[in-house]
């Protein structure tokens, strides 16, 4: 077996591992889909899972055109009112639009695996929880999360103030 030797600073760097992380998952990722489609054959048949394949990049076409001009005359909307009342883009809607488009297009891939996720992305509710999930650009870490929105006190750890301008 060959082994790379180093001094361990360059093996260390990211561009390094991007390369090999990269062979590695898209390997993993055609291994599972070339095992979904031998699954589909033996449920359906070989036309059968050609058929479906087909009917599923159809199907993301027609997705990523509605979702296209969607994105685009929401985009255009709030370009709009940002240059109204110079509000923010929201961040969260970009990302939902995005994630929506990337469904479509893994739709269009031929594959079953593509698909499922494809489809989950079309899902608003599954859109939704990726973006929760996506927020502040952490991914799974719930210690990262925003404060809540609910905070509950005692009726002893509270107490009325109205404001600056209000009458004691």
């Amino acid at each position: 077996m060959l082994r790379l030797r180093s001094n361990g600073i360059f093996m260390r760097q990211p561009f390094v591992r991007l390369p090999v992380l990269f062979v590695l998952y898209l390997s993993l990722w055609l291994g599972a889909e070339l095992a979904a489609f031998a699954a589909v054959v033996h449920l359906i048949g070989f036309t059968g899972a050609i058929a479906a394949c087909v009917l599923t990049s159809v199907a993301g076409f027609a997705t990523l055109r509605r979702v296209g001009l969607s994105a685009a005359l929401r985009l255009r909307q709030a370009v709009a009112a940002r240059a109204k009342d110079h509000s923010v883009l929201s961040r969260e809607a970009v990302l939902d639009g995005t994630l929506a488009g990337l469904g479509a297009v893994l739709l269009i891939l031929p594959g079953f695996v593509s698909d499922l996720l494809g489809l989950a992305l079309a899902a608003p509710s599954f859109r939704y929880w990726a973006v929760d999930r996506l927020r502040l650009g952490k991914v799974g870490r719930p210690g990262n999360r925003a404060a809540p929105a609910l905070i509950e006190l005692a009726p002893r750890e509270w107490s009325r103030h109205e404001g600056p301008g209000a009458a004691p």
